[in-house]
């Protein structure tokens, strides 16, 4: 949680083995001193294994800027990761009357769904 301290290489190379199977999205604050942002981006690892991402940096002037990488893995399985600037341990476009919640936004319950949506799990 802290940032990898403690972790040793053994440890850390088991995401890079790890198949991704399931449709992920993360939504991280690099403001975060809860959690530190590299354990959402090391959840990305099993997804990227050499695929291209599709970047796109949100510069707008309301709200929380962010970047988003968008992966499709070499099976098909598809992965975003939110990288929120600015932004600390709370929940992306959550209420204002909310603990731990940051109406700054975006809101990340809409892109979830989106996202799950967009990625139904065959029963």
């Amino acid at each position: 949680m802290n940032g990898g301290k403690g972790v040793g290489p053994s440890k850390r190379g088991v995401a890079q083995r790890v198949k991704a199977v399931r449709p992920l999205i993360v939504f991280h604050g690099d403001a975060d001193h809860t959690v530190h942002p590299s354990n959402g981006a090391r959840l990305m690892e099993p997804y990227q294994q050499g695929q291209p991402k599709d970047t796109e940096r949100n510069r707008a002037t309301t709200g929380r800027r962010y970047t988003r990488e968008k992966i499709s893995s070499a099976g098909g399985v598809d992965a975003e990761y939110w990288l929120i600037h600015g932004a600390g341990h709370a929940w992306s476009g959550g209420g204002t009357d909310g603990s731990y919640t940051d109406p700054k936004g975006p809101d990340a319950s809409a892109e979830m769904l989106r996202f799950f949506l967009a990625h139904p799990l065959p029963r």
